[in-house]
């Protein structure tokens, strides 16, 4: 049997964690079928375990991909640029990611809330570097007295991603809700408000 080229496991790899993400948006992670997501990325059946453990890894590793695309996505900022117009250019680039994902990003919001996750830290990656990049802004805020003393980096980062996430949860319900391209200011605006110094 012929061996696979590295090129070849990259492109499959992708396609399989862009079709779970289809699958995931779709079924969600309890009804979504690992024979379908093969199929889906253009592969036979079972070809999943080829590169991951099991269908929660593959949730993770598409939450993994989300952020890296992020990552990649985010526009450079000067280091002496304003805790406002760091953390905005870290949303920016997360909604602008959010665009492709979001049916998955619901999906997620879901599964990670849904009583039938025993352990809900099992379905997210272990570190998320948007996360870290978001951590570091508000470190350089602090240290720079842009933010308030009297608050951790740890219940700033908590705090700013309530107001996301929260904003992200308001344009999913019922009713008038909050463009995905508005959510950027309006979650470091409102963070803003309170955690400056």
């Amino acid at each position: 049997m012929p061996r696979v080229s590295e090129a070849t496991k990259t492109t499959h790899r992708r396609r399989l964690l862009d079709a779970a993400a289809d699958a995931f948006a779709t079924h969600g992670l309890h009804g979504a079928r690992i024979d379908d997501i093969s199929l889906a990325a253009g592969l036979a059946k079972g070809t999943v375990y080829n590169y991951f453990d099991s269908k929660q890894d593959l949730f993770r590793e598409v939450i993994a991909s989300w952020a890296s695309r992020v990552t990649a996505a985010r526009r450079p900022v000067d280091d002496d640029a304003s805790i406002r117009d760091q953390l905005i250019a870290l949303v920016d680039a997360d909604m602008t990611i959010m665009r492709e994902f979001e049916p998955f990003a619901r999906a997620a919001f879901r599964e990670v809330l849904s009583p039938a996750a025993a352990d809900p830290t099992d379905l997210v990656p272990t570190s998320d570097p948007v996360d870290n990049e978001i951590r570091a802004a508000l470190t350089l805020g602090l240290c720079r007295g842009e933010l308030r003393p009297d608050r951790t980096v740890d219940e700033l980062a908590q705090l700013f991603a309530a107001g996301i996430n929260g904003l992200l949860i308001q344009r999913w319900l019922p009713g008038p809700t909050v463009e995905l391209k508005d959510i950027s200011r309006l979650a470091v605006d409102h963070f803003l408000n309170g955690a400056a110094s």
